[in-house]
């Protein structure tokens, strides 16, 4: 007859109890008497095994914590990553506050311009062509005018601009005083001629601010034309060529 005991002082790694094997030989009388106590031995080694706390050691504990730091970690990843979405919206709206007025569209659409790649050209019946960069633009004398822009919808707003006088810069590209036209194209393809009447009022300008910010996608950044004898349609956005034409 084989018995197991437990054996007290030898455990495993995960928490059992290692048993103890003992070989006895009974003669059947014998056998007979001790089968209440071995039932009774079974009885207390199953109870003593079930109140045995369950251990978790090993590899199996590892993962659950890894798992557990993988979680942590991708909490604190998506929180991070919403503060910066956040924190982003939150510049591209300061950056698209500029002085508020409406806008009308005739023939192009808002536009986002690749300021490494804008160049404002002067060229026609010019002595000095010019290719001036944003940079350019922001070194030149600037001036401020609050003007009436007037469109032919029916709306109009007195709009603070600062710009530089298209003067100066007809003058840097050495334009003859007498002009027959000058034509004001934008990076979409719209574009407006402005005749020698309206090209002598000394306010037009190409602005590049609006309310003391610099103007917003949505009212022609980075430059555009002012011209207060013309309506609205006029003035040209994102405008990156002048062609002078003489009489």
């Amino acid at each position: 007859m084989v018995l197991l005991f437990p054996k007290s002082n030898n455990k495993t790694n995960i928490g059992f109890v290692e048993p103890t094997i003992l070989i006895m030989k009974f003669d059947r009388r014998t056998f007979l008497k001790l089968v209440p106590a071995v039932g009774a031995a079974a009885a207390a080694g199953s109870w003593y095994f079930l109140r045995q706390p369950l251990k978790r050691q090993g590899p199996e504990g590892q993962i659950s914590t890894s798992v557990t730091t993988k979680e942590s970690t991708l909490t604190r990843s998506t929180s991070t990553e919403l503060k910066e979405s956040a924190t982003a919206s939150s510049e591209t709206a300061a950056a698209e506050k500029g002085f508020n007025f409406p806008a009308t569209w005739n023939g192009d659409k808002a536009t986002e311009v690749n300021l490494a790649e804008y160049r404002l050209t002067v060229d026609g019946d010019v002595s000095n062509p010019l290719e001036l960069t944003v940079d350019d633009l922001h070194g030149m004398p600037s001036v401020k005018k609050t003007l009436n822009i007037a469109c032919v919808l029916g709306w109009e707003a007195d709009v603070p601009w600062e710009g530089i006088p298209l003067s100066h810069i007809l003058n840097l590209a050495r334009a003859p005083k007498s002009l027959d036209y000058i034509t004001f194209k934008a990076v979409t393809g719209y574009g407006a001629r402005i005749l020698s009447n309206d090209l002598s009022n000394p306010d037009n300008m190409i602005a590049m601010k609006a309310g003391d910010a610099p103007l917003t996608t949505t009212h022609g950044y980075p430059a555009r034309l002012v011209v207060p004898t013309r309506p609205g349609v006029d003035w040209v956005k994102y405008v990156n060529r002048i062609t002078c034409t003489k009489k």
